[in-house]
């Protein structure tokens, strides 16, 4: 019996090894040396330290690491289940003062079992990366803390009605420009950004099933009442219910 307990629990282990749960989730150089488009100028048209634009599947984020004195960025996220976990992100860039665009053949990027930490090239410029989101949701680390930053939903996305939105940390301004939503917040000392939004659709359907369900609820009430009733009269007039009263 122990021996059979002792070959159950190393095939656990093995399954756990091969899915990666006990080892280090890399990121590849590919993923790293990936193409991509941004938006250098976000940063400043914003008047922020750091502009995320999160379009449905993914983000991009742009991050002015201004006067950083090359300090390490850390991209990590942490859950209940896995603990913090390295953040896959990719197609990695930095962008000089003088405009000169560099990718991460000249971007200093190490990972841990925990997170993956860059180091950019230069004291002045800014660092743009891409991430996965997931489609109602977003979780962005906290790489410049004390700073400002600004999240741009995707278009007809909305975080105002309860238990359909909710935006943390707290304090922050929200603005809707072109139908999306703008979130800002004037300093950040969370570890990370955290939102949950929805479409207005969502909400209209939600309340239709709800009404659909409250409906349904009466009905079957009245229907209950109205059976109670007619056994009542059926007993009535079978005699069913006269008592004897020797």
């Amino acid at each position: 019996m122990r021996r059979r307990w002792l070959l159950l629990l190393a095939a656990v282990g093995l399954l756990a090894v091969s899915a990666g749960c006990l080892g280090t989730s890399t990121v590849s150089d590919q993923q790293l040396n990936q193409n991509a488009t941004y938006q250098w100028n976000a940063t400043e048209a914003q008047n922020v330290s750091a502009v995320v634009n999160a379009t449905g599947g993914q983000y991009t984020a742009v991050l002015n690491v201004t006067g950083t004195n090359r300090s390490a960025m850390r991209f990590s996220q942490t859950s209940q289940f896995t603990g913090e976990r390295p953040i896959p992100i990719r197609a990695i860039q930095f962008r000089y003062p003088n405009g000169t665009v560099v990718n991460a053949t000249a971007i200093e990027v190490s990972q841990s079992r925990d997170a993956v930490t860059v180091t950019p090239p230069g004291e002045r410029g800014q660092f743009a990366y891409t991430a996965p989101m997931g489609d109602r949701s977003l979780d962005v680390p906290v790489v410049l803390p004390g700073r400002s930053h600004e999240v741009l939903l995707p278009a007809g996305m909305r975080v105002r009605v309860p238990v359909f939105g909710s935006v943390s940390p707290g304090g922050y301004e929200r603005t809707v420009v072109d139908d999306r939503v703008h979130v800002r917040w004037g300093s950040v000392d969370a570890e990370s950004l955290s939102l949950q939004f929805f479409l207005m659709r969502d909400v209209y359907l939600f309340a239709g099933l709800l009404a659909l369900g409250g409906l349904v609820a009466i009905g079957g009430i009245v229907y209950y009442r109205l059976q109670i009733r007619r056994l009542e009269r059926e007993r009535a007039e079978s005699g069913l219910d006269v008592r004897d009263e020797n």
